[in-house]
């Protein structure tokens, strides 16, 4: 018994590192396919590049309509069937691929976390074959032993909840080494980033000297905050509901995806892509704008990422979100001089953020980017939206989160 676990212990670190490798490998060729599709400035040139790759887009999704899959498909997958068909995984990957080099307003979050899903179930399902058919492979060559165990899905074993292990002390052990697990696959993912050099998201955004006297601003920036975010959802919701009227077809929808890609790149190209490199301009080439400037940007960003997510062009919505609430907040620091300026830019942001996507969300992500003391604010602006959407819920107008 004791060699049984430690092989399949073993082989746990092996399945985690694996999913670790191929999350990191996708952001890298991302970037890497990102700078040759848009190595020329020629907006011409560029036109024509998107119009070709949507149709390549559009023969990806006629062949898998149900494509990209992103984490709340799969979470849902698996709640009703208690696993997750992980065949077409590398197809979710090629289709966000091709969707995210093409400037689409989207992030590449939510293939990610849906591949994660998705290649965990198969992690444990892999797992559960070693187990259960520890006594056949032992009796195996090592070669043969191994040939099955690394066939990425001939030899697994789905959930049984019949024959599932429910003994308590085994159960505990499950989760803590599921949780080894994780950490393992997030190790290899940090160091196949780190030694390739790829640029981080996170940027700090500088230093704050707010005082507790500052703090009066903080209801009327919550306030004002929360009833922009509400009309942003009231209105991407009234086109939704527009564009679910219209049957249009998959061509139709792709095109016009990408034709809103296009406009944007010839207006602001400053605003393709999903936003998580182009955060250094708040601080850089916007440093100085009007705030009038920075909230069209902050509005034309949420337009191109409601235009893609209704037309095909399917992605995350955090790092978009987290441009768009960062650039509001830039231009209410704007208009408030006389406070500090990432004082104000910290609540509105986060006040944003909680509305259109989620208080938890907002209040784990902005932390990153925010000085040390900013964060009792962060965690307090929140925690009232938190509140908020707890006790008021029929103030809570759903947006689609695609994460």
């Amino acid at each position: 018994m004791v060699v049984k676990a430690i092989l399949l212990f073993l082989y746990g670190l092996l399945l985690s590192a694996v999913i670790g490798v191929i999350a990191a490998a996708f952001l890298i060729l991302e970037g890497a396919m990102t700078g040759l599709v848009w190595t020329s400035d020629n907006q011409v040139i560029q036109t024509i590049l998107i119009i070709a790759g949507s149709v390549i887009l559009y023969y990806l999704l006629k062949r898998w309509p149900e494509l990209p899959q992103t984490a709340h498909d799969s979470i849902s997958e698996l709640k009703a069937n208690q696993t997750i068909d992980y065949q077409d995984v590398f197809y979710n990957l090629l289709i966000t691929l091709v969707i995210l080099i093409l400037g689409a307003g989207v992030g590449p979050e939510a293939a990610l976390l849906s591949t994660i899903i998705s290649l965990s179930i198969w992690q444990a399902d892999n797992l559960r074959y070693f187990y259960f058919h520890y006594d056949e492979l032992k009796e195996l060559s090592i070669k043969t032993a191994l040939a099955q165990l690394l066939n990425p899905f001939k030899y697994r074993q789905r959930y049984d909840e019949t024959k599932a292990v429910k003994i308590p002390t085994i159960v505990r052990l499950k989760k803590l080494l599921y949780l080894v697990f994780i950490i393992n696959g997030l190790v290899a993912f940090s160091i196949l980033l780190k030694q390739t050099d790829q640029p981080s998201f996170i940027l700090k955004l500088g230093q704050s000297h707010w005082q507790l006297a500052q703090l009066k601003i903080l209801p009327v920036l919550v306030i004002g905050s929360y009833l922009l975010a509400l009309a942003c959802k009231v209105i991407y919701n009234f086109f939704c509901q527009f564009m679910n009227k219209i049957n249009l077809s998959l061509m139709t929808r792709v095109f016009l995806g990408a034709l809103g890609i296009i406009i944007v790149m010839w207006i602001e190209p400053d605003l393709l892509f999903s936003g998580q490199h182009s955060l250094h301009l708040l601080i850089g080439a916007w440093s100085n704008k009007s705030p009038l400037f920075l909230t069209g940007m902050a509005i034309l960003k949420l337009a191109l990422l409601a235009w893609c997510l209704n037309f095909n062009w399917r992605g995350g919505d955090i790092f978009p979100i987290t441009f768009a609430t960062m650039t509001l907040g830039f231009a209410a620091a704007a208009v408030l001089p006389q406070y500090d300026n990432l004082f104000v830019v910290t609540i509105v942001a986060t006040a944003v953020m909680s509305e259109l996507s989620s208080p938890i969300v907002a209040g784990i992500f902005l932390l990153f980017f925010f000085p040390l003391n900013l964060s009792p604010i962060i965690v307090l602006v929140a925690a009232l939206f938190f509140l908020k959407n707890k006790y008021m819920p029929k103030l809570n107008l759903k947006i689609n989160n695609e994460v």
